[in-house]
């Protein structure tokens, strides 16, 4: 009753479907996103988010968060790990925020440790928090030795 379909004698076997490629694209190419999900305002999600797209906050995230790029709105708030390459604040984070760019607006409410490249913090944002950089920046001075 409940057995998996076994292909008559007479079926010959399926052969898998091969798609064409365009030369120089990778075999995991994906479409650009043109819309982000989005954490309407009134939601509220505990648990983890990952997405190799986009993400909008509105609402409230108790958790983690991976994307490629988070937008937290103005009543949007965020308490967990944030991991993408550019976050863009708006609202309120709380914990730790590993991005290639990072951007707060003068409404950002950010009590986090930051991990950048580019960092971007307007007036009237409030952050307290550490900051330090992915990499360090082209013609750094070495630091002299100590004599002995």
């Amino acid at each position: 009753m409940f057995s998996k379909n076994q292909p008559s004698p007479s079926t010959p076997p399926r052969k898998p479907v091969e798609t064409a490629k365009k030369p120089g694209m990778s075999s995991r190419a994906k479409a650009p996103s043109s819309t982000p999900s989005i954490l309407s305002r009134d939601l509220v999600v505990t648990g983890e988010i990952s997405t190799d797209g986009d993400v909008q906050i509105e609402g409230r995230l108790e958790g983690n968060v991976k994307a490629t790029t988070l937008t937290i709105g103005e009543q949007g708030s965020v308490n967990g790990k944030i991991i993408a390459g550019t976050v863009l604040i708006r609202g309120k984070v709380t914990g730790k925020i590993d991005a290639n760019t990072i951007e707060m607006t003068e409404t950002a409410n950010v009590m986090a440790d930051l991990v950048q490249d580019h960092l971007t913090i307007a007036n009237g944002a409030f952050f307290d928090g550490k900051c330090s950089r992915k990499t360090k920046p082209a013609g750094t001075i070495p630091t002299p030795s100590k004599p002995q």
